[in-house]
């Protein structure tokens, strides 16, 4: 039995965490790889359990390069609006037969390192705080580059996409569904969170662990909102309250 040396440790969620990390060798990355299959095994219940291997199954038949379990499951925090959120390098496997509440991306290698230069931040939390489920080497590659580079999201691009977000939901809001609304505003207000954390050289976490950092950057008005918004009942007009002040706050960036 081959015992590892190395040890894996994930990045600090700061601006420097990643380049404080040593680019990693082959051995380093299978510690992560080991580590990062026992952390989905354990954040999963049976049912999700047997989504992934399925899901795992169709990206080896395609001949995908890596396979990571991203999202509030790779953190161990899903809420009752959690998706099962998986992201491909190589070729998108087909969910047919699956449970609709899976959301599946994919990049080819070159595209997801791409992403990563642009600041991309859905690829660089796949990097940072996945679990990697399997990698024929591309994600350690990318890794380093990151980890040389020094390679950080692009809070601009953040705002860019909260502000959008934050416009549609109040949109929404004069509808009077109010189902509609809270599904929006809670995407609106995550992505505010995200940049205002990423701006504030603090990388977002799972949405669960958005309202805590929130509270830690003095923006404690923000996290009660998104609290609420994922675990309470809000009022349409509390909502709608949210996110004029969200707009406001994204306003004056």
């Amino acid at each position: 039995m081959t015992t590892l040396t190395k040890s894996w440790r994930q990045p600090a969620p700061t601006r420097k965490g990643l380049a404080e990390l040593r680019p990693p060798d082959p051995e380093l990355w299978k510690s992560r790889l080991l580590l990062d299959r026992e952390r989905a095994a354990a954040n999963q219940s049976d049912a999700l359990l047997e989504i992934t291997r399925a899901i795992e199954a169709r990206s080896c038949q395609l001949g995908a390069d890596a396979l990571v379990l991203t999202g509030s499951t790779a953190r161990n925090r899903r809420t009752k609006v959690s998706d099962l959120d998986y992201h491909v390098i190589g070729g998108k496997p087909d969910a047919e037969g699956l449970p609709s509440d899976i959301d599946l991306y994919s990049d080819e290698p070159n595209a997801f390192l791409a992403k990563l230069f642009k600041g991309d931040d859905f690829a660089h939390w796949t990097l940072r705080y996945g679990c990697i489920l399997f990698d024929n080497d591309v994600l350690r590659q990318a890794s380093i580059v990151a980890i040389e580079q020094d390679l950080w999201p692009d809070s601009e691009r953040k705002l860019r996409q909260a502000k959008r977000a934050i416009d549609f939901s109040l949109k929404v809001a004069s509808t009077g569904d109010h189902a509609a609304l809270l599904e929006f505003s809670r995407g609106a207000l995550s992505l505010t969170a995200r940049w205002w954390l990423l701006s504030h050289d603090v990388f977002p976490l799972a949405r669960d662990e958005l309202a805590q950092q929130l509270a830690e950057t003095e923006q404690p008005g923000l996290a009660a909102a998104l609290e609420t918004s994922i675990h309470g009942r809000p009022s349409g007009s509390a909502v709608a309250s949210w996110l004029a002040e969200a707009r406001q706050l994204t306003s004056d960036a």
